[in-house]
């Protein structure tokens, strides 16, 4: 799947996105507090919607493409007032939004289309159905429908590390509970795991993966020698639900003993994580990054933005502070986002008649106003 454009309003926080288009590759610039962040989550509130989640006040109209095909997908919610201190029967009634309406088509053909509670699929009304849930999850069996359904699953917010600090408990029991051998690296690929799992998985069964991603990370940090995946057996402070779980460890040069995954710096561990992210996500995931350059030092960045626009099956939305990264992006990549009141906009680096070369257009890039404020009022 590939997201081509997103326009975007939420009612409930008064927040609206102009139309945005989105290439393979799109680094999201701009001032803090323009709207860079929400238009990512703007992205991920995309996929709760297909997977039929009831969002209060969202509006949305988004134009993408799924096995060769362009499929639009428009809708809108009602908006409410609703008190988030207030835990009771009639505040959970109040946690579902009707949908006022909502439609989908297939290369400019009408597919399917809502109107207050009447739906109309290829032409025929249908019983009345849940007023909350989308139509693209109410009918991800039917054949035109369930490409879509499927493309929304593959979109990644990526977090590699919140993951980690969240579920390393839980890694081992869904590591235990797997029940068969994974055939291939696209059934791994496929599976719906956290990347850590995935790259246990390559380590265990898809050799040859993992020596590819180690590779990349080794040429990042000279000074390691190898990387493997085993259980920490050392450790007597383990649970014993750890004693099986295969944890990430390094092996330096000229160091006998082998560093373990909670000694391994936060920018070591997100660098091999966003490596792996490039060679197990499944072909055609949509990954969002959100202050890419967090926890990665300047040594990592060259070789893994490589890497991204390297992936050409896997769309990349990033969004970035950090002068070197924006530097060693090409301007083409480049989307200049701009907020006046709660409209957000995202240019293209060529609107602003920045320099040809990549570094005089970085030079003029930071001393743009729209890029030093970002923020107007009206």
């Amino acid at each position: 799947m590939k997201i081509q454009k997103v326009t975007y309003y939420d009612h409930e926080l008064e927040w609206r996105f102009e139309p945005i288009e989105f290439a393979n590759f799109t680094l999201l610039v701009g001032a803090s507090g323009v709207g860079k962040t929400q238009i990512l989550e703007s992205i991920n509130k995309l996929q709760k919607i297909a997977n039929g989640e009831s969002l209060n006040g969202v509006e949305w109209d988004t134009i993408f493409s799924v096995d060769n095909s362009i499929y639009q997908w428009q809708g809108e919610f009602e908006a409410k007032k609703v008190s988030s201190l207030i835990k009771d029967d009639e505040s959970e009634k109040n946690s579902h939004f009707r949908i006022l309406r909502e439609k989908l088509s297939k290369e400019g053909k009408l597919i399917i289309e809502r109107r207050n509670s009447e739906i109309i699929f290829k032409g025929d009304k249908l019983p009345k159905l849940s007023p909350f849930q989308s139509i693209v999850d109410i009918f991800s069996e039917e054949e035109d429908i369930t490409p879509v359904k499927n493309g929304f699953k593959k979109i990644i917010y990526s977090n590699p590390l919140r993951e980690n600090s969240i579920d390393v408990i839980m890694y081992p029991k869904i590591y235990s509970s797997l029940s068969s051998k994974p055939s291939s690296l696209e059934e791994i690929r496929e599976m719906n795991l956290p990347i850590q799992l995935k790259l246990a998985l390559t380590y265990k069964y898809v050799p040859w993966v993992f020596n590819k991603i180690k590779e990349n990370f080794i040429n990042i940090f000279f000074q390691v020698e190898d990387i493997k995946m085993d259980p920490d057996e050392n450790d007597d402070h383990l649970f014993i639900m750890l004693a099986e779980y295969p944890f990430i460890q390094i092996k330096e040069k000229g160091v006998n003993h082998w560093i373990k995954q909670r000694q391994i710096s936060s920018g070591m561990l997100k660098t091999l994580l966003h490596i792996s992210e490039i060679y197990l996500y499944p072909e055609e995931s949509i990954i969002l990054i959100d202050e890419f350059e967090n926890s990665l030092g300047v040594n990592c960045i060259d070789v893994v933005i490589d890497l991204l626009l390297e992936n050409r099956n896997t769309q990349f939305i990033i969004t970035s502070h950090h002068p070197y990264i924006i530097n060693n992006i090409a301007m083409e990549y480049w989307k200049i986002v701009t907020r006046k009141g709660g409209v957000v906009t995202a240019r293209d680096a060529k609107d602003f008649n920045l320099g040809r070369s990549r570094h005089e257009a970085f030079m003029q890039l930071i001393n743009l106003d729209a890029y030093k404020e970002g923020i107007s009022i009206s």
